[in-house]
C-alpha cells in the first residue's frame, strides 16, 4: 500500500470515530451543593496546612484563611461552596495552559514553544538552564522555562488579556498591578530562564526576551475569582466554543490538556492523579496563588482555592479537595482505586 492511500485509510478510521457530545448538568451527574458542601467540610483542615508563596511578597500578604470550591456544566450551571469565592485571586502558573493556547492559535509550532515531555523537576527550573544539556527549548510547555515561550507570541499584552476575558465570561478581567510589580521586583531566576532562551535561539533577541519575560509576569498576576477561572475552564471542557461559536481550535485544547495530564500539578503529579482518576489522565493546573483547576472534556470543570501551598507549589487544601471532586465528576465506571485503598494512601501524603 502506498503512503497516500495509508494516509487516507487512517483518516478514514478516525473520521468514523465521532464522540457523542454530553449535555449533562450537575444535576443529571448527581453532584449537588450538599455533596460539595461535605467535600469541602472534609478538606477544609488541610487549608490550614503549608506556607503562603512568601517569595513573592504581595502573596504573602492575602488572607489565608479564605478557601473555596467551584464546579460548573457544560450548560453554564456552577455550585460554588466556601468562604473565598469573591476573592480576586492571583492566577500565577493556573494561566500556563491558557497562554499555551493562546501560543498555538497564534500560529506558533508545538516544536518551538517547547518540548512536551514531563520532568521531576521544580517548576522555576529547565533542562534548558544547563548549557551541557544542549536543549534549545524548554523541557514542557507548564513549567516556568515553557510558559516564558508560550508568552513569546504576545505582541500586545491587551490582546492577551482580551483573550482571558473572553473566556472568563468577565470584561473587566484586570492584572492585579501591586502583584506584577511584586514579582518582577524578585523574579531573577525567571530572567535567567528568558535569557538562556535568547542564548538557545528560541528568542532572537534580548528586548524578545525580556518581553516575553514581562508579558508573562503580566499574565501571572491576572486576578479571576474561583467561579471566573472556572468558566473559562468550562470553555475547554466543551472544545473550544462559547454559546455554539467556536472560539478556539480544539487541537490546541487537546495538546495544551495533554499537558496537564503529564505535569499539571508539578512533580507531585503522579501521586495525586493515582488518588484523583485511577487510571484516566487527571486535567489539572495548580498555581501558587492558591488555585487549582481541572478539567474534564465533555462533562465539566471546578476549581478550588487555598492559598497555602505544600513543597511542590500546590495548594494544600485544594490537593486533598480535587479527590473526591474529581471521582464526582469524572466519567462514570472509570477503573480508580478503591475507598480504602485511597484514604490508606492519602494518610502517606507529605
Amino acid at each position: 500500500m502506498n503512503s497516500e492511500l495509508n494516509t487516507q485509510l487512517l483518516q478514514t478510521i478516525l473520521d468514523n470515530q465521532k464522540r457523542v457530545p454530553h449535555t449533562l448538568s450537575l444535576a443529571d451527574m448527581g453532584i449537588t451543593e450538599e455533596i460539595v458542601n461535605q467535600i469541602y467540610e472534609w478538606a477544609k483542615p488541610h487549608a490550614e496546612e503549608g506556607e503562603l508563596a512568601s517569595y513573592i511578597p504581595e502573596l504573602a500578604r492575602v488572607d489565608a484563611n479564605k478557601s473555596a470550591i467551584v464546579i460548573g456544566d457544560l450548560l453554564g450551571n456552577q455550585i460554588v461552596v466556601g468562604n473565598g469565592v469573591d476573592v480576586k485571586v492571583s492566577i500565577q502558573s493556573v494561566v500556563k495552559p491558557f497562554l499555551y493556547i493562546y501560543a498555538l492559535e497564534k500560529g506558533l509550532a508545538p516544536s518551538d514553544i517547547s518540548y512536551i515531555e514531563p520532568t521531576a523537576m521544580h517548576f522555576n527550573t529547565d533542562a534548558v538552564l544547563q548549557p551541557e544539556s544542549h536543549k534549545s527549548r524548554p523541557g514542557h510547555p507548564l513549567n516556568n522555562a515553557g510558559a516564558i515561550s508560550s508568552s513569546g507570541a504576545i505582541d500586545d499584552f491587551d490582546d492577551f488579556l482580551a483573550f482571558m476575558r473572553r473566556l472568563a465570561g468577565n470584561a473587566q478581567l484586570a492584572v492585579l498591578e501591586d502583584v506584577y510589580a511584586s514579582e518582577m521586583a524578585t523574579n531573577a531566576n525567571n530572567r535567567a530562564i528568558a535569557m538562556r532562551l535568547v542564548a538557545t535561539g528560541r528568542f532572537a533577541t534580548i528586548e524578545d526576551g525580556m518581553r516575553a519575560l514581562d508579558n508573562y509576569t503580566r499574565a501571572c498576576a491576572i486576578g479571576v475569582t474561583p467561579a471566573e477561572i472556572t468558566r473559562a475552564c468550562v470553555v475547554l471542557a466543551r472544545g473550544g466554543k462559547i454559546d455554539g461559536e467556536q472560539v478556539i481550535h480544539e487541537n490546541n485544547i487537546v495538546r495544551a490538556i495533554n499537558a496537564m495530564n503529564s505535569y499539571g500539578l508539578y512533580e507531585r503529579t503522579g501521586e495525586i492523579s493515582l488518588l484523583a482518576a485511577g487510571v484516566r489522565a487527571l486535567s489539572c493546573k495548580s498555581g501558587v496563588g492558591g488555585l487549582i483547576i481541572n478539567i474534564d472534556p465533555g462533562r465539566g470543570a471546578f476549581t478550588t482555592y487555598g492559598p497555602r501551598l505544600d513543597a511542590a507549589g500546590n495548594s494544600a487544601f485544594g490537593k486533598y479537595a480535587l479527590i473526591p471532586l474529581n471521582n464526582l465528576l469524572a466519567a462514570p465506571y472509570a477503573m480508580r482505586l478503591s475507598a480504602d485503598e485511597i484514604i490508606n494512601t492519602i494518610a502517606e501524603f507529605e
